[in-house]
């Protein structure tokens, strides 16, 4: 079977099946059974089987998503290093019975040495080459040369009669031997691991290669000429994130019962129906009340509701903000402001593996403020000797302070700085190189002691709100 990953440019599956069909003329002849089928951004399946007469390939599971139809694919055997383990087990099996049998005992040695080999016991000519006068009941052939039928082993071309030597045909030619590859040599074709800091750009010339950024969260896959990122978003969708002002205006008032889902940001449970005092801040919640007369969800006692509203039922109608729309027909209902411009409130997220929902890059062209010691130029920040702690770089208003923020960057500083206004870890920049902080506490780039002030540069790659997944 191929231990090489390969590429199909015209390929179809539906919903549902676990066959796939290749339209093009790319071969699928040996498929190795658990390779890795990347298909169109979607995460990778397994394919367990080939079909080179139908042009097919069979997956482990259906097919979970939507129809693809000619669409290109890509094919990586990463199942092919089992068997290595299980050699190297059954290598470490097979030593540890031997040891075993050496001892004479049910649990293994951790070693053998000659005493445990020859005991005290055995007579003393076994611990050397035997002599002649010691061996007894020599046979006849012993006591003389040997009849050629006693001889056994191997017969030197020197011991052979003339006659033999002379006629090349009764010399037997042995079969080639061919030498069993090593271990370290089949090691050579598993992939190897590589911790990367950035994108790879150059063809890894058909080495097997992985390639992570830890950093950014990145893994990218070798083929012969060429790297392909591996997808990390489980999803993405759109989330109405209302700001102060905002609501949705009902076109006739409502009576009755009412159910959400939110996740209010910076001010409680204000501006929903009849303000609930029992809302925390930053956590995903589902209140119901009753209400009489409203016509306002996201308003209420001239108090405005900032945060995220996911779902909303009123009476028999529902719906889950999650498009990018100014009309609710389900609601009856539509967004309007109290004052300032009307703009759309959805932003679109997108969840990764570690169960977080992550913004779009959300990083100003224009920090809120800069100490006199920094310069901007475009997303690089450059900082002559900074050293009072005041002297910082500040993204965001106050507004922004509690928000859970993802920050990647670069640094290249000559000492420790402050990421967050606390000046504690795990928010410290210690070394110059790509950096990933998770924190709610107000960025304010800083120097950390007021003895050792920082120079250098840091570049912002992206700042990105970060929200638990719901339940």
């Amino acid at each position: 079977m191929s231990n090489y990953a390969r590429d199909f440019s015209d390929v179809t599956i539906t919903a549902g099946s676990d066959t796939l069909q290749i339209n093009s003329n790319d071969s699928n002849f040996a498929i190795a059974p658990g390779s890795r089928l990347f298909l169109n951004g979607f995460l990778p399946v397994t394919v367990t089987a080939g079909d080179t007469i139908n042009r097919t390939l069979t997956l482990a599971t259906p097919w979970p998503h939507a129809d693809q139809i000619n669409v290109p694919a890509a094919l990586i055997p990463i199942g092919l290093g089992d068997w290595l383990l299980q050699a190297l087990e059954n290598n470490r099996a097979a030593y540890e019975a031997f040891v075993a049998t050496i001892e004479g005992q049910e649990e293994p040695l951790t070693e053998v040495e000659w005493s445990d080999i020859v005991a005290a016991t055995l007579p003393e000519f076994v611990k050397r080459w035997g002599k002649y006068s010691e061996i007894t009941e020599k046979p006849d052939y012993a006591q003389g040369w040997p009849a050629f039928e006693n001889v056994t082993g191997t017969v030197a071309r020197e011991q052979l009669p003339q006659s033999v030597t002379d006629d090349k045909r009764t010399e037997s030619i042995a079969p080639p031997v061919e030498p069993e590859i090593s271990l370290a040599h089949r090691l050579r074709d598993y992939p190897r691991m590589l911790p990367v800091d950035e994108a790879p750009t150059d063809s890894p010339n058909n080495r097997r290669e992985i390639h992570f950024d830890s950093v950014r969260q990145e893994i990218y896959f070798s083929f012969e000429d060429r790297f392909k990122k591996m997808p990390t978003t489980i999803e993405s969708r759109k989330f109405a994130v209302f700001y102060r002002g905002l609501f949705i205006r009902l076109n006739s008032a409502f009576t009755g019962s009412i159910k959400m889902k939110v996740f209010p940001m910076g001010n409680g449970g204000n501006g929903l129906p009849n303000n609930p005092p029992f809302i925390t801040d930053f956590e995903w919640q589902t209140i119901e009340t009753t209400v009489t007369d409203l016509y306002k969800i996201g308003e209420f006692d001239s108090e405005y509701f900032e945060g995220i509203i996911d779902f909303v039922q009123i009476g028999n109608g529902w719906e889950t903000l999650h498009t990018d729309k100014s009309y609710y027909r389900s609601l009856n209902g539509y967004f309007d402001v109290a004052f300032g411009t009307l703009r759309s409130p959805f932003d679109t997220f997108f969840l990764r593996d570690d169960g977080y929902w992550y913004s779009e890059d959300i990083t100003p062209e224009t920090p809120n403020s800069m100490g006199s010691s920094w310069m901007q130029n475009g997303r690089t920040y450059s900082v002559d000797n900074a050293s009072d702690s005041n002297d910082a770089l500040r993204f965001f208003s106050d507004s922004y302070d509690d928000f859970e923020l993802e920050i990647i960057m670069t640094s290249n500083l000559n000492r420790k700085a402050a990421v967050t206004i606390t000046n504690t870890d795990p928010n410290i920049i210690y070394y110059s190189r790509a950096h990933r902080f998770i924190t709610n506490e107000r960025i304010y780039i800083k120097r950390q002691n007021s003895g050792a002030p920082i120079t250098g540069t840091i570049t912002i790659e992206s700042i990105r709100l970060r929200l638990p997944q719901y339940e």
